[in-house]
């Protein structure tokens, strides 16, 4: 199903600090439409999700990364839902976002988006044949997040994390500095698909595409917590 996307002119740099305070805002906000509704807040590497837990109501995924807001399960059934709709598009230029991206729109809410500057964006289509190692590029996303691009299209965003184990084949020297510099653990990257990604992937490709951008990916890090050291 297409998806929307309306596209912000944020009022801030992209602030989190403030997540919790907007949490209680959209509680609040939902109270008084009669919901008694408290949304709790998941954090994950490079996102945030605000889960609503209503049927209809759906939840917010914020991706600090991409500096997108997007609106999950909501259903359009009457003036709470389309005044909790205004109020996220509210929330999410507040945030700092870039854009704000709504999945699962019915044909009929469509004009309502619209409204609001939404543009129909095209399905994904599947990635077709086997990944090239010479089309994976690293690129830095904001701060230590990075992006994965394939023919130039954004692909998957990876966040630096510690580990368990290695994951299998080489580590890089790269790697290896930055193990030693943050006490020893393991590094990884947790990953997941970009907003922007045209394309179905499959899991094999995505494994593909992990295994050839981890080198290059681990020498960008390096890079970008060097600098940030001399700053």
């Amino acid at each position: 199903m297409p998806w929307i996307e309306i596209e912000l002119s944020p009022r801030s740099e992209w602030n989190e600090d403030g997540l919790e305070d907007w949490a209680q805002a959209l509680g609040s906000f939902l109270s008084e439409k009669g919901t008694g509704l408290e949304p709790q807040i998941r954090m994950l590497p490079g996102y945030n999700v605000l889960q609503l837990g209503e049927a209809g109501i759906g939840e917010l995924t914020l991706s600090r990364s991409e500096r997108l807001v997007i609106l999950d399960g909501l259903s359009l059934k009457g003036h709470v839902e389309c005044d909790f709709a205004r109020f996220a598009v509210r929330f999410a230029r507040h945030m700092g976002a870039v854009g704000f991206c709504v999945s699962g729109a019915s044909s009929a809410e469509r004009n309502f988006w619209r409204k609001l500057g939404g543009v129909i964006q095209p399905d994904p289509v599947p990635l077709q044949g086997s990944i090239q190692r010479g089309k994976v590029t690293i690129k830095q996303l904001a701060k230590f997040s990075l992006l994965v691009t394939y023919e130039n299209e954004p692909v998957l965003c990876l966040e630096p994390i510690t580990c368990n184990a290695h994951a299998p084949g080489l580590a890089s020297l790269a790697q290896r500095r930055l193990e030693k510099m943050y006490g020893g653990s393991p590094l990884g990257f947790a990953s997941r698909k970009a907003v922007h990604c045209p394309w179905v992937i499959s899991r094999e490709q995505w494994d593909d595409l992990l295994s050839f951008s981890r080198l290059q990916a681990f020498d960008l890090l390096e890079d970008l917590v060097n600098t940030s050291q001399e700053i």
